[in-house]
């Protein structure tokens, strides 16, 4: 069983604005130690890197680092690339500061749990939980609820299509 850490780039808008982090390596932190405290001993940690990242925060340093410290360098993974979907369909839960990604851990019915500003931060989709407490037992997003927040965006705020389509 393992769940998934949802990194932005350091340098994004997103990041320093709509949180109250002062770097990635902070957020590692965090999420390690509540994982470290938290979490059934079984379970693993997986940071899945923004798919832009371009290396100018030392992402896997920090990762290492702050496993090594918490003791728990055998349960701590950092992936560069890959597609997300595989890795959140098997997930037990999803941890962002702010990532548009966790979307898709809502769809999936993912347990969320995030640490900035986002549109997504609602009663009944992402957790508040304290993080030890969220990686030993993650609440799930209420299903007829994110069915309405779905319903609300794709109504009045998506346009069929993408960056890179027609």
């Amino acid at each position: 069983p393992y769940h998934v850490v949802l990194l932005q780039l350091e340098h994004d808008a997103s990041f320093r604005a709509f949180s109250n982090f002062t770097s990635q390596t902070v957020f590692v932190d965090l999420v390690v130690s509540g994982f470290a405290a938290g979490a059934p001993s079984h379970h693993r940690l997986v940071f899945k890197a923004h798919p832009l990242e371009d290396g100018r925060a030392p992402l896997s340093q920090a990762i290492r680092d702050s496993a090594h410290a918490h003791a728990i360098a055998d349960r701590v993974f950092f992936v560069r690339g890959g597609k997300l979907a595989y890795l959140l369909n098997a997930s037990r839960s999803a941890v962002t500061v702010n990532s548009t990604a966790a979307h898709q851990a809502l769809w999936r019915g993912l347990p969320v749990r995030s640490f900035g500003t986002s549109v997504y931060d609602k009663p009944g989709l992402v957790s508040h939980q304290p993080l030890t407490d969220f990686f030993t037992d993650p609440q799930p997003p209420n299903p007829e609820i994110y069915s309405v927040y779905r319903r609300f965006l794709l109504e009045t705020s998506q346009l069929p299509g993408g960056f890179y389509s027609s």
